[in-house]
């Protein structure tokens, strides 16, 4: 079967990722898939893909495909367009929530209205569709999430959360997201960072973000590290060199890419109680909780968490077996064919 996801570019970005492992899995099932995009540069991607790029992606295909996939509300309207005899729009996440949409809402219910079937990467955001749109315009359909736990694997970290409390040394964490991008929520885990550092607590910052580092960050706090537009291959040795992972999105985020690799990687991890956060496991033990928009409950967290080593260590081997479990290329893949 041929597969097409139709993609506007092809940068470095977690949604971007998300496609990319969807058409790895497809393709080591024996699918040909082609992913089509106007702009962009997939090099970053550590797999080979079969990668078109195009003036406009409504032009026809040199290959008919038996499945197009739409992956972004804009790029519907070309995948229609297309005259195939099945088209999906793959939802990573519901845009007409997010503000900086609020402009464009009515254009996007528009487009989920048109009456193709939607894949959505989790449970919570089919049940945000059905409670917006109820069952009348589009089928829906829960595919799961693929996280890479071939590249996103622990390390053996046997007595280093003791080791840091015994000499003293900074405890390194880890801040990913765009600092303008309200979703992620940023902003709220810098401010607890800030208070954290004038009390005294011995700790390091590194910000990671594929937007250079913005003045408006700059006036509001200052990380001891800023890293753009990571590899996955380097964000992997990132979450090796780590201590702890802070996850401030708020509940519009569709999924936390970050942190489900960063539990793969045997980092513990903060994260915010939202739907897709805390959805990996009904125990909810794989992480540190927090409510969002909550810097004061974030900093509890945070001199908590690193005042009890044993905990650390927990999480630290708690995090892989649950996404080693949760978060397989092979059912996504499954499923897919079964949709289709």
């Amino acid at each position: 079967m041929h597969f097409c996801y139709l993609v506007a570019s092809t940068e470095i970005c977690g949604g971007v990722r998300v496609i990319f492992d969807q058409a790895r899995a497809l393709s080591n099932k024996g699918h040909q898939v082609t992913i089509r995009a106007v702009n962009g540069d997939h090099s970053w991607y550590h797999h080979p893909l079969q990668v078109e790029y195009v003036k406009d992606l409504s032009l026809p295909l040199k290959t008919k495909a038996d499945v197009v996939i739409a992956t972004f509300w804009t790029t519907v309207k070309s995948a229609l367009q297309l005259n195939c005899p099945k088209v999906f729009h793959l939802c990573q996440g519901y845009e007409g929530d997010f503000i900086e949409y609020a402009d464009i809402k009515t254009e996007i219910e528009e487009t989920y209205r048109t009456p193709i079937t939607k894949l959505t990467i989790g449970q919570w955001i089919t049940d945000r569709l059905k409670v917006i749109y109820g069952e009348q315009y589009f089928k829906t359909h829960t595919i799961g999430q693929i996280v890479d736990t071939e590249l996103f694997t622990p390390r053996k970290k046997y007595f280093r959360y003791k080791w840091k409390q015994w000499f003293n040394r900074p405890y390194k964490i880890l801040l990913i997201g765009i600092f303008e991008a309200q979703v992620k929520g940023v902003p709220y885990a810098l401010e607890a960072i800030k208070q954290l550092k004038q009390k005294g607590l011995n700790i390091e910052l590194t910000r990671v973000s594929n937007q250079p580092f913005s003045d408006q960050e700059k006036r509001f706090f200052q990380a001891d590290r800023y890293l753009i537009s990571l590899t996955p291959i380097q964000m992997a040795k990132t979450y090796h060199q780590h201590d702890l992972l802070l996850s401030p999105s708020l509940p519009e985020e569709g999924f936390g890419l970050p942190f489900a690799e960063a539990l793969a990687s045997g980092l513990p991890c903060i994260a915010t109680r939202i739907p897709s956060s805390s959805s990996f496991h009904h125990d909810q033990d794989y992480a540190v909780f927090a409510p969002p928009k909550d810097a004061d409950a974030m900093v509890k967290a945070i001199e908590t968490l690193l005042d009890d080593p044993q905990q650390m260590e927990f999480l630290s081997q708690r995090g892989p077996r649950i996404i080693q479990n949760q978060f397989s290329a092979d059912a996504v893949a499954e499923r897919l064919e079964q949709i289709v």
